[in-house]
């Protein structure tokens, strides 16, 4: 065969444009924001889009802009030109200088999807007609070549100054006043709020206006623009961003529940933790609680509140915004990018301090003009999940339980509650959870006490005043017992597992010793890597079983609810023993200084003190790692007057000032959370709960328990009271 003398190219198949509006733009909703945000990019002050006949298939939609239109150099070479890099060259609009949305140049092709048919109807000031070009979809078949179809463009009379008019007919989707209210929603949140952050250019732009109508039987019904500001209204707000070092700033702030602190996200180590492809970043965060109207100190009314709870069905979450510009699907309701739904399914404490995407009406902005860190999909549903995604992902995730925690771990929850219901109100026979039963007595506790007010004297007033406050205050500590009892729930159902898991470890201990000591064998036949991995081997198995064997006897003495008298000399000795191999695999310093030998408590559970003092010693250990130093771990014993005490001290990077009075408080944490999809390992440390169950339990053996002035060489210490057996 001779050899060909010529150059040949690609080709384009005319069906291409039928995939286009279906692939590049994923629903009906997306594409018309898309021609919006065309409109935008033109300059538009207002935007008018029309439905008519569209209840069903066939029907029209009318895009009508006031921007700057197009003449015919531009229609040509700009909106008919297949991925156009105009707004590419061109990142600012020529009027308003607003930082344009399109990028891809593919948005025309959301006509496409949308109908059958385009009219393009366009004008600019300087020139005396208008353009008309019709463009008929169906086409673009299989089998021709796109070059090949061409429609016909012709000048006709100016409709108006300047500006331009899509007519996209026959529609191939349905729109009821359900869905044209959806996308008037999306539209509305288009662009970023300004109460977010300054830092976004033309964000709520004022100068951009869009507004929806119904034609039906040759009457234009307006779509009416629902902007409910209820953002004053929340229980907190939480805000953060990453820094120019790239660190993540938290800051949670409640006047009413009395927060207000700032907190620099840490890792497992204490660490600032560094997310190294992000930059730019802000968030801020409502934050609503629906059940618990008491928090809201006669802020807002009952009515109002769960108002606010139906409105988080369908305009709750954490919206995304990218350059100013919305990103969908990221804040709708069924989205959880936030991973706070799937998150929460596993924390305790959610009844009163709940965290889900239907408490949170926030915002998130990313500035990235050049889209090198974060774009779009082709098919603008959402954006490409990149090492940047994920780790915005995992910032926004722990921020927010973060900021939980520190709701949580506060100790000025108010309990004042000011509802009247009328006293004669019905109420239906049901099972009620004791939750509810405190709430319904709660109610009742009102209806009687409001009653008296309006229908007693004032010296029965004065009579009844003593007695409601009583009742009051019985309410509030009952409240309280619900809360510690959930919490308790949740360790009890723990205690098991960990008993179940003791239990079944020990049957394997023979094999794996068994096996350990078969290699040991051969050791003289091995390499010496060889040799220190089968050394090493052994001693993390002796770790292992060490402290499985701690935990199940403690497990063991728990069973037998007898108090006895315990020599704390007895008890630290075990101790030592058993966090023996994990002192030397951290090389720490650990001693006993004993300042008087008849140490004797009160009657009380060993297991007790396992508790206690694994939670004192873990929490040296993360502080040790935390300062990265040689750990040193100080523990002494003595007498003072008719009690005993224990001090508890390391070398640890110590606990700040203003968080001393705080570490004994139930959620209250010094550790970051950990990531949402980290090990199940991780997930369990730091939720603050360890000091408030050693503190509960010194208490309740009319002990005491708090952060004293430590040593020299030592950081931290934690001093136990506790009373001596007589």
């Amino acid at each position: 065969m001779d050899n060909l003398n010529e150059n040949i190219g690609f080709t384009v198949d005319a069906a291409l444009i039928m995939r286009l509006g279906y692939e590049l733009v994923g629903k009906a909703e997306t594409a018309v924001s898309e021609l919006i945000k065309n409109a935008y990019d033109a300059d538009a002050r207002a935007v008018n889009v029309y439905f008519k006949d569209t209840d069903q298939l066939g029907g029209t939609i009318t895009i009508s802009d006031d921007g700057l239109g197009m003449n015919y150099e531009q229609l040509k070479d700009g909106f008919m030109r297949i991925s156009s890099a105009d707004k590419v060259r061109n990142p600012i609009s020529y009027r308003y200088s607003r930082a344009r949305a399109g990028r891809k140049g593919i948005g025309r092709f959301a006509t496409q999807r949308l109908g059958n048919k385009l009219v393009v109807v366009t004008q600019t000031k300087e020139e005396d007609k208008a353009i008309m070009l019709t463009i008929n979809w169906e086409l673009y078949k299989s089998g021709i070549d796109i070059a090949d179809i061409t429609f016909p463009i012709e000048y006709i009379d100016k409709t108006k100054d300047e500006g331009t008019d899509l007519i996209i007919i026959g529609t191939k989707d349905t729109w009821n006043e359900a869905g044209i209210n959806r996308v008037n929603r999306y539209v509305m949140d288009l662009f970023q709020p300004n109460y977010l952050s300054t830092e976004t250019k033309d964000s709520n732009d004022n100068t951009f206006q869009t507004n929806f109508s119904i034609i039906k039987d040759n009457n234009i019904i307006a779509v009416s623009n629902q902007n409910i500001n209820i953002y004053d209204k929340a229980i907190a707000v939480f805000e953060g961003e990453i820094t120019d070092k790239h660190t993540g700033i938290v800051k949670i702030n409640s006047n009413l529940l009395d927060v207000s602190d700032s907190e620099t996200l840490t890792d497992q180590y204490g660490k600032e933790k560094v997310y190294t492809a992000l930059n730019h970043v802000k968030f801020k965060v409502y934050y609503f609680i629906y059940n618990r109207i008491d928090y809201y100190q006669n802020t807002i009314s009952k009515q109002d509140l769960n108002a606010i709870n139906s409105l988080s069905k369908t305009a709750s979450g954490v919206r995304l915004y990218r350059n100013g510009f919305r990103v969908l699907p990221y804040g709708e309701a069924t989205d959880d990018w936030t991973n706070i739904n799937r998150r929460w399914a596993g924390e305790s404490g959610s009844v009163n301090i709940p965290l889900s995407t239907k408490n949170l009406f926030g915002y998130v902005e990313l500035v990235d003009a050049d889209g090198h860190v974060f774009d779009e999909t082709s098919s603008r549903e959402g954006l490409i999940e990149n090492d940047a995604f994920k780790e915005l992902t995992d910032f926004i995730s722990v921020a927010l339980v973060f900021a939980r925690r520190r709701i949580a771990s506060s100790t000025k929850l108010k309990e004042i509650k000011n509802q009247t219901t009328d006293i004669t109100e019905s109420r239906p026979e049901k099972t009620y959870s004791t939750f509810e039963k405190i709430e319904n007595l709660t109610r009742y506790y009102e209806e009687f006490k409001n009653y008296y007010s309006r229908s007693s004297s004032e010296e029965e007033k004065s009579q009844y005043e003593e007695s409601f406050a009583k009742v009051k205050s019985i309410i509030d500590d009952l409240k309280d017992e619900i809360d510690e009892i959930e919490m308790l729930r949740v360790l009890a159902g723990l205690g098991l597992t960990i008993g179940e898991f003791t239990h079944e470890i020990k049957q394997y201990r023979p094999a794996v010793y068994s096996n350990v000591h078969t290699l040991s064998r051969y050791v003289l036949q091995l390499p010496q890597d060889a040799k220190d991995s089968i050394e090493s081997l052994k001693k993390e198995f002796d770790n292992l079983f060490s402290y499985t064997s701690y935990f199940d006897t403690s497990i063991s003495q728990n069973l037998d609810r007898k108090l006895v008298p315990l020599d704390m000399l007895e008890v630290l000795d075990d101790f030592e023993r058993v966090i023996k191999a994990n002192l030397n695999k951290n090389d720490f310093e650990f001693n006993i200084d004993i300042h008087n030998y008849d140490v004797v408590t009160v009657p009380m559970h060993r297991t007790e003190w396992s508790s206690v003092l694994y939670n004192l010693y873990t929490n040296s250990r993360k502080a040790i790692i935390r300062a990265n130093v040689k750990g040193k771990i100080n523990v002494e014993i003595g007498i003072e007057e008719n009690n005993l005490y224990i001090k508890f001290e390391d070398n640890g990077d110590g606990i700040p000032e203003e968080k001393k009075d705080k570490i004994f408080n139930a959620f209250f944490s010094t550790s970051t959370p950990a990531s949402y999809d980290a090990p199940e390992s991780k997930q369990l440390t730091g939720t603050g709960l360890g000091l408030k169950i050693v503190k509960d339990i010194i208490l309740s053996y009319n002990g005491n328990i708090y952060v004293d002035e430590p040593d020299d060489d030592y950081n931290t210490c934690i001093k136990i009271i506790i009373p001596r057996n007589k």
